[in-house]
């Protein structure tokens, strides 16, 4: 019986991921505001429940991430690997949807 556990656990770890790419020190990710879970309330409906982009410090054994913000400014607290996805940087040249002719120095006479 335990050799047949052991056997689908490894048959488990082999064909399930948490995620296609593993995440590295210094990539771009989201985190979830996993206290919105439980709130029904319809204040907290459209609430923002991904905060960031967090730059990736270090990463732990126990699938546990110290993030830092993009000026460079350290959380202290460590966030779980379940609360995290990574964040995909928009090409530059893609073009912006909320840009305008005023702001990149064309102006209409």
């Amino acid at each position: 019986m335990k050799e047949a556990r052991i056997r689908n656990k490894a048959r488990f770890d082999r064909t399930h991921r948490l995620r296609p790419r593993k995440i590295e020190e210094g990539d771009w990710v989201l985190v979830y505001d996993s206290s919105l879970d439980n709130q029904h309330r319809s204040t907290r409906k459209f609430a923002k429940r991904w905060f960031g982009p967090y730059m990736v410090r270090s990463v732990n054994d126990n699938a546990t991430y110290h993030l830092m913000e993009l000026d460079g400014t350290r959380i202290t607290t460590p966030v779980v690997g379940k609360r995290i996805k990574a964040f995909k940087k928009r090409n530059e040249a893609e073009p912006n949807p909320g840009a305008d002719s005023a702001s990149s120095g064309e102006e209409d006479e």
